[in-house]
């Protein structure tokens, strides 16, 4: 894997003078448990897809396309869209099987893509996939653009593609470092640290060539209107510090998100939730966001607790044996 923590995202304009601003939100989750994989959730929502001619997102770690999933059917369930929004949404899937349509109210708030499948995964013509720098560049189409803009009626309305991205087993935690206290085979307990650090859009640690691809943008860059980073971690974890207060937490609920997340959702997960509004937007830029935070973790188990008696009990051994080697050094000494 690159040692590059940045992702990258940008939406290029379909004309210079296309009037479009996008969000992007970006969701870690983390797992306790180490035969877990740790996944990442992307979402982008343009102010209006017609006026779009690609959506490009690259994140520093290898991926092939049978690990992306198209998470738009996910859409269909009110409890989870009202979940996954924070809002009071009503969801219908369109007849034609494109996307799901949400309201609040009698009002549009957005439609959400549904993306063709082929061969288990998504389609090329609308999810383009190549390796780049170490990592991976994933490419939302014209395609697929054009595809929720008709979903519209010809009207520019908020549109939104939802993508899990699963790292490769080998490598299952892209952007969470874990640190373990050296002495923790003396204790039948010890507190782990552990730190997030997510950087979206930070210049100095993307590959120059991802840069310049978004440089060479044709007719330039969306305005970028917000970034919103969520990690979703053990209720066992508490935060110590973070890059910034974040704007609001709460505990998932099981019975909603069991059947969302794979392998089931683990009991206790709470979500932190970070935002960055950007006032002063400007074309062809990168607008960026930096997630640093830093997890606390009492961890025991069966092993650890286990290598916790071995060591006792063997300290209780040479502490025996060194205290019989003295009281028989004494004794001959004393004897002779």
């Amino acid at each position: 894997m690159s040692d590059n923590k940045s992702i990258a995202f940008w939406c290029e304009r379909a004309a210079a003078d296309a009037a479009v601003q996008t969000e992007f939100h970006v969701n870690l989750w983390h797992f306790s448990g180490t035969k877990r994989r740790d996944f990442i959730e992307i979402g982008v929502m343009p102010s209006d897809a017609s006026a779009l001619s690609a959506i490009r997102i690259f994140v520093p770690f290898p991926l092939q396309r049978e690990d992306i999933q198209d998470l738009g059917p996910e859409f269909a369930s009110t409890e989870l869209a009202q979940g996954i929004f924070n809002e009071t949404l009503s969801s219908t899937k369109k007849p034609n099987g494109k996307s799901v349509e949400l309201k609040v109210g009698a009002n549009n708030y957005c439609h959400v893509h549904l993306f063709s499948p082929e061969d288990g995964s998504i389609d090329p013509c609308e999810l383009n996939v190549v390796e780049k720098d170490g990592g991976t560049l994933i490419s939302i189409t014209s395609m697929a653009l054009g595809s929720l803009a008709r979903q519209s009626n010809g009207n520019p309305e908020s549109g939104y593609f939802r993508l899990r991205l699963l790292p490769p087993k080998h490598d299952t935690r892209p952007f969470v470092t874990a640190i373990k206290p050296k002495d923790r085979a003396w204790t039948s307990g010890f507190e782990e640290i552990e730190y997030i650090d997510c950087r979206l859009n930070e210049a100095r640690t993307l590959p120059t060539s991802v840069e310049a691809s978004a440089d060479a943008a044709q007719h330039g860059l969306a305005d970028v209107s917000r970034i919103v980073f969520l990690a979703v971690v053990p209720v066992a974890s508490s935060i110590t510090s973070s890059h910034a207060e974040w704007h609001k937490s709460r505990l998932l609920e099981t019975q909603i998100w069991k059947d969302y997340v794979p392998h089931g959702l683990e009991d206790g997960m709470v979500v932190y939730h970070w935002r960055k509004k950007f006032e002063d937007r400007g074309q062809n830029a990168l607008q960026g966001f930096s997630a640093f935070v830093k997890l606390q973790t009492r961890k025991t188990s069966l092993m650890v607790i286990g290598i916790y008696v071995l060591v006792a009990l063997a300290l209780g051994v040479v502490g025996s044996l060194t205290a019989s080697a003295v009281q028989w050094w004494v004794s001959g000494a004393g004897g002779s």
